[in-house]
Protein backbone atom coordinates (compact mmCIF):
# COMPACT_ATOMS: atom_id res chain seq x y z
CA UNK A 1 0.00 0.00 0.00
CA UNK A 2 1.56 3.10 -0.82
CA UNK A 3 2.04 6.05 1.87
CA UNK A 4 -0.98 8.13 0.85
CA UNK A 5 -3.25 5.32 0.11
CA UNK A 6 -1.95 4.27 3.77
CA UNK A 7 -2.77 7.77 5.32
CA UNK A 8 -6.08 8.39 3.50
CA UNK A 9 -7.09 4.74 5.21
CA UNK A 10 -5.91 5.56 8.60
CA UNK A 11 -7.88 8.59 8.24
CA UNK A 12 -11.08 6.74 7.44
CA UNK A 13 -10.89 4.04 10.10
CA UNK A 14 -10.13 7.27 12.78
CA UNK A 15 -13.58 8.83 12.00
CA UNK A 16 -15.06 5.47 11.43
CA UNK A 17 -14.36 3.85 15.27
CA UNK A 18 -14.75 7.56 16.55
CA UNK A 19 -18.19 7.85 15.09
CA UNK A 20 -18.70 4.00 16.55
CA UNK A 21 -17.37 4.81 20.25
CA UNK A 22 -19.33 7.99 20.00
CA UNK A 23 -22.73 5.70 19.43
CA UNK A 24 -21.46 3.42 22.28
CA UNK A 25 -21.28 6.29 24.66
CA UNK A 26 -24.48 7.59 23.64
CA UNK A 27 -26.11 3.93 24.21
CA UNK A 28 -24.58 3.86 27.32
CA UNK A 29 -26.10 7.36 28.56
CA UNK A 30 -29.26 6.52 27.55
CA UNK A 31 -29.12 3.20 29.51
CA UNK A 32 -27.80 3.99 32.35
CA UNK A 33 -30.12 7.76 32.44
CA UNK A 34 -32.74 6.94 30.69
CA UNK A 35 -32.19 9.85 27.92
CA UNK A 36 -30.20 10.64 24.66
CA UNK A 37 -27.37 12.98 25.66
CA UNK A 38 -24.13 13.94 23.12
CA UNK A 39 -21.58 12.60 25.34
CA UNK A 40 -18.98 13.69 23.76
CA UNK A 41 -16.74 16.62 23.96
CA UNK A 42 -17.49 17.60 20.12
CA UNK A 43 -20.83 18.65 18.78
CA UNK A 44 -20.54 16.13 16.15
CA UNK A 45 -21.31 12.28 16.47
CA UNK A 46 -17.17 11.36 17.07
CA UNK A 47 -15.11 10.94 20.48
CA UNK A 48 -11.88 11.23 19.07
CA UNK A 49 -10.44 9.27 21.79
CA UNK A 50 -11.89 5.96 19.95
CA UNK A 51 -10.33 6.81 16.68
CA UNK A 52 -7.42 7.48 17.89
CA UNK A 53 -7.48 4.36 20.22
CA UNK A 54 -8.33 1.55 17.49
CA UNK A 55 -6.23 3.40 14.75
CA UNK A 56 -3.36 3.45 16.83
CA UNK A 57 -4.38 -0.62 18.34
CA UNK A 58 -4.13 -1.41 14.82
CA UNK A 59 -0.87 -0.70 13.93
CA UNK A 60 0.09 -1.94 17.24
CA UNK A 61 -1.25 -5.65 16.35
CA UNK A 62 0.37 -5.29 12.93
CA UNK A 63 3.72 -4.58 14.39
CA UNK A 64 3.30 -7.44 17.03
CA UNK A 65 2.71 -9.75 14.10
CA UNK A 66 5.65 -8.83 12.25
CA UNK A 67 7.72 -9.21 15.38
CA UNK A 68 6.74 -12.65 15.40
CA UNK A 69 3.86 -12.42 17.94
CA UNK A 70 0.36 -13.79 17.00
CA UNK A 71 -2.72 -11.58 17.00
CA UNK A 72 -4.27 -14.00 19.31
CA UNK A 73 -7.01 -13.30 21.80
CA UNK A 74 -4.99 -13.10 24.74
CA UNK A 75 -2.16 -10.73 22.97
CA UNK A 76 -5.23 -8.17 21.73
CA UNK A 77 -6.99 -7.98 24.88
CA UNK A 78 -3.81 -6.99 26.40
CA UNK A 79 -2.43 -4.41 24.04
CA UNK A 80 -5.68 -3.09 23.77
CA UNK A 81 -6.16 -2.79 27.77
CA UNK A 82 -2.95 -1.04 27.66
CA UNK A 83 -2.85 1.18 24.76
CA UNK A 84 -6.39 2.34 24.73
CA UNK A 85 -5.78 2.94 28.71
CA UNK A 86 -2.91 4.94 28.02
CA UNK A 87 -5.00 7.24 25.82
CA UNK A 88 -7.26 8.13 27.69
CA UNK A 89 -4.77 8.58 30.52
CA UNK A 90 -3.01 11.07 27.93
CA UNK A 91 -6.11 12.76 27.16
CA UNK A 92 -7.86 13.32 30.62
CA UNK A 93 -4.71 14.64 31.22
CA UNK A 94 -4.18 16.86 28.58
CA UNK A 95 -7.72 18.04 28.59
CA UNK A 96 -7.44 19.21 32.17
CA UNK A 97 -4.12 20.77 31.65
CA UNK A 98 -5.97 23.67 28.77
CA UNK A 99 -9.24 23.79 30.42
CA UNK A 100 -8.52 22.93 34.54
CA UNK A 101 -11.42 20.83 34.11
CA UNK A 102 -11.69 17.14 34.47
CA UNK A 103 -14.28 15.93 32.09
CA UNK A 104 -14.55 12.48 33.46
CA UNK A 105 -13.83 11.13 37.01
CA UNK A 106 -12.84 7.20 38.17
CA UNK A 107 -11.78 9.02 41.69
CA UNK A 108 -14.99 6.85 43.13
CA UNK A 109 -13.21 3.34 41.82
CA UNK A 110 -10.91 1.46 43.48
CA UNK A 111 -7.17 1.59 41.83
CA UNK A 112 -8.07 4.55 39.96
CA UNK A 113 -5.00 6.38 38.92
CA UNK A 114 -5.79 10.48 39.63
CA UNK A 115 -9.19 9.55 38.00
CA UNK A 116 -8.22 9.55 34.64
CA UNK A 117 -8.10 5.78 34.62
CA UNK A 118 -8.83 2.81 36.51
CA UNK A 119 -8.31 -0.75 36.17
CA UNK A 120 -12.30 -1.86 35.81
CA UNK A 121 -12.42 0.30 32.72
CA UNK A 122 -9.03 -1.19 31.18
CA UNK A 123 -10.68 -4.81 31.59
CA UNK A 124 -13.61 -3.06 29.79
CA UNK A 125 -11.07 -1.55 27.15
CA UNK A 126 -9.11 -4.86 26.43
CA UNK A 127 -12.32 -6.91 25.85
CA UNK A 128 -14.04 -4.11 23.46
CA UNK A 129 -10.58 -4.13 21.88
CA UNK A 130 -10.70 -8.09 21.17
CA UNK A 131 -14.18 -7.82 19.80
CA UNK A 132 -13.24 -4.77 17.38
CA UNK A 133 -10.06 -6.15 15.92
CA UNK A 134 -11.49 -10.03 15.92
CA UNK A 135 -15.06 -9.53 15.38
CA UNK A 136 -15.95 -5.97 13.78
CA UNK A 137 -13.05 -4.72 11.96
CA UNK A 138 -12.36 -7.22 9.31
CA UNK A 139 -16.15 -6.71 8.49
CA UNK A 140 -15.82 -3.48 8.08
CA UNK A 141 -12.31 -3.65 6.29
CA UNK A 142 -14.65 -5.83 3.29
CA UNK A 143 -16.60 -2.61 2.92
CA UNK A 144 -13.78 -0.10 3.76
CA UNK A 145 -10.84 -0.94 1.37
CA UNK A 146 -13.73 -1.19 -2.10
CA UNK A 147 -13.65 2.65 -1.52
CA UNK A 148 -11.14 3.90 -4.49
CA UNK A 149 -8.41 6.14 -3.39
CA UNK A 150 -9.52 9.32 -5.05
CA UNK A 151 -13.55 8.33 -3.04
CA UNK A 152 -11.10 8.13 -0.19
CA UNK A 153 -9.15 11.83 -0.51
CA UNK A 154 -12.39 13.46 -1.20
CA UNK A 155 -14.19 11.80 2.10
CA UNK A 156 -11.38 12.21 4.23
CA UNK A 157 -11.03 16.27 3.20
CA UNK A 158 -14.64 17.09 4.20
CA UNK A 159 -14.30 15.12 6.98
CA UNK A 160 -11.05 16.46 8.21
CA UNK A 161 -12.39 20.39 7.64
CA UNK A 162 -15.61 19.67 9.57
CA UNK A 163 -13.70 18.16 12.67
CA UNK A 164 -11.37 20.57 12.94
CA UNK A 165 -13.89 23.47 13.02
CA UNK A 166 -16.04 21.65 15.50
CA UNK A 167 -13.13 21.01 17.35
CA UNK A 168 -12.45 24.83 17.36
CA UNK A 169 -15.65 25.63 18.40
CA UNK A 170 -15.46 23.35 21.10
CA UNK A 171 -12.53 24.52 22.23
CA UNK A 172 -13.73 27.75 22.43
CA UNK A 173 -17.22 26.43 24.34
CA UNK A 174 -15.05 25.09 26.76
CA UNK A 175 -12.95 27.69 27.41
CA UNK A 176 -15.77 29.94 28.15
CA UNK A 177 -17.49 27.52 30.24
CA UNK A 178 -14.53 27.97 32.58
CA UNK A 179 -14.61 31.67 32.13
CA UNK A 180 -18.57 31.81 32.72
CA UNK A 181 -18.07 29.60 36.24
CA UNK A 182 -15.51 32.20 37.41
CA UNK A 183 -18.01 34.80 36.54
CA UNK A 184 -20.78 32.77 38.52
CA UNK A 185 -18.32 32.11 41.03
CA UNK A 186 -17.47 36.03 41.77
CA UNK A 187 -21.48 36.47 41.47
CA UNK A 188 -22.12 34.29 44.35
CA UNK A 189 -19.47 35.51 46.70
CA UNK A 190 -20.96 39.07 46.27
CA UNK A 191 -24.36 37.78 46.92
CA UNK A 192 -23.28 35.72 50.13
CA UNK A 193 -21.60 38.89 51.35
CA UNK A 194 -24.56 41.03 50.66
CA UNK A 195 -27.07 38.66 51.94
CA UNK A 196 -24.97 38.60 55.22
CA UNK A 197 -24.82 42.04 55.94
CA UNK A 198 -28.87 42.23 54.82
CA UNK A 199 -29.56 39.56 57.41
CA UNK A 200 -27.55 40.92 60.11
CA UNK A 201 -28.83 44.67 59.47
CA UNK A 202 -32.39 43.11 59.54
CA UNK A 203 -32.19 40.26 61.48
CA UNK A 204 -33.96 37.94 59.39
CA UNK A 205 -32.66 34.58 58.15
CA UNK A 206 -30.66 34.34 54.65
CA UNK A 207 -32.48 33.88 51.59
CA UNK A 208 -33.00 30.24 49.98
CA UNK A 209 -31.22 30.00 46.25
CA UNK A 210 -34.86 29.58 45.18
CA UNK A 211 -35.46 33.09 46.59
CA UNK A 212 -32.84 34.99 44.72
CA UNK A 213 -33.35 32.97 41.75
CA UNK A 214 -37.16 33.63 41.29
CA UNK A 215 -37.04 37.75 40.57
CA UNK A 216 -40.94 38.05 41.64
CA UNK A 217 -40.10 36.05 44.94
CA UNK A 218 -37.03 38.39 45.45
CA UNK A 219 -38.70 41.57 44.58
CA UNK A 220 -41.66 40.30 47.36
CA UNK A 221 -38.94 39.24 49.71
CA UNK A 222 -37.35 42.23 49.24
CA UNK A 223 -40.38 44.84 49.48
CA UNK A 224 -41.15 43.67 53.17
CA UNK A 225 -38.06 45.76 53.49
CA UNK A 226 -38.64 49.39 52.02
CA UNK A 227 -38.99 50.98 54.82
CA UNK A 228 -35.70 50.03 56.32
CA UNK A 229 -33.29 53.01 55.52
CA UNK A 230 -30.46 51.18 56.66
CA UNK A 231 -31.08 48.52 54.41
CA UNK A 232 -32.08 50.23 51.11
CA UNK A 233 -28.21 50.47 49.40
CA UNK A 234 -28.24 46.56 50.32
CA UNK A 235 -31.37 45.67 48.85
CA UNK A 236 -30.34 47.87 45.64
CA UNK A 237 -26.98 45.94 45.63
CA UNK A 238 -28.33 42.55 46.13
CA UNK A 239 -30.93 43.16 43.39
CA UNK A 240 -28.16 43.81 41.22
CA UNK A 241 -26.21 41.19 41.96
CA UNK A 242 -28.66 38.42 41.46
CA UNK A 243 -30.04 39.96 38.10
CA UNK A 244 -25.82 39.44 37.13
CA UNK A 245 -26.31 35.88 38.47
CA UNK A 246 -29.44 35.03 36.63
CA UNK A 247 -27.91 36.44 33.25
CA UNK A 248 -25.08 34.66 33.25
CA UNK A 249 -26.83 31.11 34.17
CA UNK A 250 -29.33 31.90 30.98
CA UNK A 251 -26.18 32.13 28.85
CA UNK A 252 -25.10 29.28 30.01
CA UNK A 253 -28.91 27.48 29.65
CA UNK A 254 -29.14 29.25 26.11
CA UNK A 255 -25.88 28.20 24.47
CA UNK A 256 -27.37 24.76 23.41
CA UNK A 257 -24.54 23.66 21.24
CA UNK A 258 -21.73 24.88 23.71
CA UNK A 259 -21.83 25.14 27.32
CA UNK A 260 -25.32 23.82 27.70
CA UNK A 261 -23.73 20.75 25.88
CA UNK A 262 -21.22 20.29 27.43
CA UNK A 263 -22.67 20.23 30.99
CA UNK A 264 -24.85 17.59 29.69
CA UNK A 265 -22.20 15.36 28.31
CA UNK A 266 -20.22 15.15 31.08
CA UNK A 267 -22.51 15.04 34.11
CA UNK A 268 -19.09 14.04 36.40
CA UNK A 269 -16.94 17.01 35.13
CA UNK A 270 -15.08 18.63 38.20
CA UNK A 271 -13.88 21.56 38.02
CA UNK A 272 -10.27 22.20 39.57
CA UNK A 273 -11.03 26.10 40.55
CA UNK A 274 -14.76 26.21 40.60
CA UNK A 275 -15.91 22.69 42.21
CA UNK A 276 -18.78 24.27 44.24
CA UNK A 277 -19.99 26.78 41.70
CA UNK A 278 -19.91 24.09 38.89
CA UNK A 279 -22.47 21.92 41.37
CA UNK A 280 -24.45 24.99 42.34
CA UNK A 281 -24.32 26.11 38.67
CA UNK A 282 -26.10 23.25 37.60
CA UNK A 283 -28.59 22.61 40.67
CA UNK A 284 -29.40 26.41 39.78
CA UNK A 285 -30.44 25.88 35.80
CA UNK A 286 -32.44 22.65 37.02
CA UNK A 287 -34.30 25.93 39.41
CA UNK A 288 -34.34 28.62 36.15
CA UNK A 289 -35.93 25.83 34.13
CA UNK A 290 -38.30 24.63 36.40
CA UNK A 291 -39.46 28.42 37.43
CA UNK A 292 -39.71 28.92 33.92
CA UNK A 293 -42.24 26.03 33.04
CA UNK A 294 -44.34 27.00 35.83
CA UNK A 295 -44.22 30.07 34.96
CA UNK A 296 -45.48 29.04 31.21
CA UNK A 297 -48.11 26.71 32.95
CA UNK A 298 -49.42 29.87 34.61
CA UNK A 299 -49.79 31.69 31.59
CA UNK A 300 -51.77 29.28 29.69
CA UNK A 301 -53.88 28.78 32.74
CA UNK A 302 -54.73 32.28 32.95
CA UNK A 303 -55.30 32.44 28.98
CA UNK A 304 -58.00 29.27 29.78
Amino acid sequence: MIPLEAAARTVYWFFVYGALGWCAEVIFAAVKEHRLVNRGFLCGPICPIYGFGMVALLYAVQGLVRWGLPASVPVVFVAGGLLTTLIELIGGWGLFRLFHIRWWDYSNLPGNLGGYICPQFALLWGLGSVVMVKGLHPLLARLGDRIPLNVLLVLDAVLLAVFLADTAASAAAAAGLNRKLKEIDELRARLRRTSDRLTEVLGTGAMTADTLLDEQKLQLALARMEHRDDAEALRTELTAHAAALRARLREVDVDRFGKRRLLRAFPRMRSLRYSESLAATRESLRTLRRLAREARDAARHGRS
